[in-house]
């Protein structure tokens, strides 16, 4: 199935090519459509011959959901829907009720089109093509403009309502219009227009939804707090709707890719809100102890995904795209690790701001290993 079916204002010509559309947005316009993309392909890619984590010393909190282990008889929670391991859809409508697919399947579309991980080096149709799927009605575009970062204090009005400059002003809140959105926008527009290496604006336009999907997931346990179903966007947003053994597409393609075991203990966490929502079943639930356990086990799960991620892509030291990917996700990352550990968190920043040629990758790498060594 495609997800960038009528979308309202297209004109896209075969070979000289060329995209108009009006936008609400005058940054969102793509202008004429470039010359010959620049930029090469990766060899070897930087997604291939991944290294493998899995370190047995790392195990799960004595707080943790943990349904592997005999059905969750060992844990401190209930008996609940989740307990046989399999993710049970909260909504009445079922798989078909769920938007949040829709938007993990234009995620891969334009990972197709645009190659991600360095696979290609797409034309500037390529990019107008994939700026048409992720500017479908009540898709990708529509949800990370309005995109909130709950991990940080909730504004006095929801960062949609907000002025640009107050948007800005409280960037890491209002992540999405203030940081995704930017860097989505400038590498759909100088990839279109044929400016700079394309395979590095795919890169930027990659990680940037990683970011945004990652960001989600926190944001849709928050929010499942009083609309119930909002859970099942978790899992979409994880799997693309997959069960634990299936073949995920989105974020836990990158993470299964990287290590089986951080895929289970992320997969443990999506399956640890939606019990508790199955235990806390209310229109608006009210353990919000268990709800706080439940997204903190996941969220760890999750950013160690993230650091496998940049880990490996900054071991990529040949290819310029898999830099720009560390660096980005390297930004997601900073919020935890400076917690964590204030001076390796600095460190890490330092050496990915240095650029591919300056940074140490090796003190990179044993950062990220030393500051999210366990899922």
């Amino acid at each position: 199935m495609r997800w960038y079916q009528n979308v309202p204002c297209v004109v896209l010509l075969s070979l000289v090519g060329a995209f108009a559309c009006e936008s609400e947005d005058p940054e969102a316009s793509q202008g004429n459509v470039g010359g010959a993309s620049q930029g090469r392909i990766c060899d070897p890619l930087p997604d291939s011959n991944l290294e493998l984590f899995e370190d047995l010393a790392c195990v799960p909190l004595a707080t943790d959901y943990t349904p592997r282990d005999a059905g969750s008889e060992n844990d401190a929670y209930p008996a609940c829907v989740s307990d046989e391991g399999q993710y049970v859809i909260s909504r009445a409508s079922g798989a078909d009720g769920i938007s949040a697919l829709g938007r993990v399947g234009a995620f891969e579309e334009i990972g197709v089109l645009l190659g991600f991980g360095a696979q290609k080096v797409p034309t500037p149709e390529d990019f107008v093509a994939a700026r048409v799927i992720y500017s479908q009605d009540q898709g990708l575009e529509s949800r990370v403009n309005r995109r909130e970062d709950e991990h940080y204090p909730p504004l006095g009005e929801a960062c949609q309502d907000l002025s640009l400059e107050e948007q800005l002003a409280n960037a890491d809140r209002c992540v999405g219009a203030a940081k995704i959105r930017p860097l989505l926008l400038d590498a759909f527009q100088q990839g279109a227009q044929g400016k700079g290496d394309a395979t590095v604006h795919v890169a930027t336009i990659e990680s940037a939804l990683l970011w945004f999907l990652y960001v989600s997931m926190h944001k849709e346990v928050t929010s499942a707090t009083t609309a119930k179903d909002d859970i099942d966007s978790v899992w979409a947003k994880y799997t693309g709707g997959e069960q634990r053994d299936g073949k995920p597409i989105g974020f836990a393609r990158y993470v299964r890719a990287r290590s089986r075991q951080v895929h289970d203990r992320i997969f443990d966490g999506v399956l640890a809100v939606r019990c508790w929502r199955d235990l806390d079943s209310g229109d608006t639930a009210v353990n919000l102890a268990m709800r706080d356990r439940a997204q903190a086990q996941l969220d760890r799960a999750l950013l160690k995904g993230l650091a496998l991620i940049v880990r490996s892509r900054v071991k990529a030291t040949h290819c310029p795209a898999a830099f720009e990917s560390a660096r980005i996700l390297g930004e997601v990352l900073d919020r935890e690790a400076t917690v964590r550990d204030a001076a390796m968190a600095q460190t890490l920043r330092e050496e990915l701001a240095k650029g591919r040629e300056g940074a140490d990758a090796d003190a990179v790498i044993a950062s990220l290993d030393a500051l999210f060594d366990c899922p």
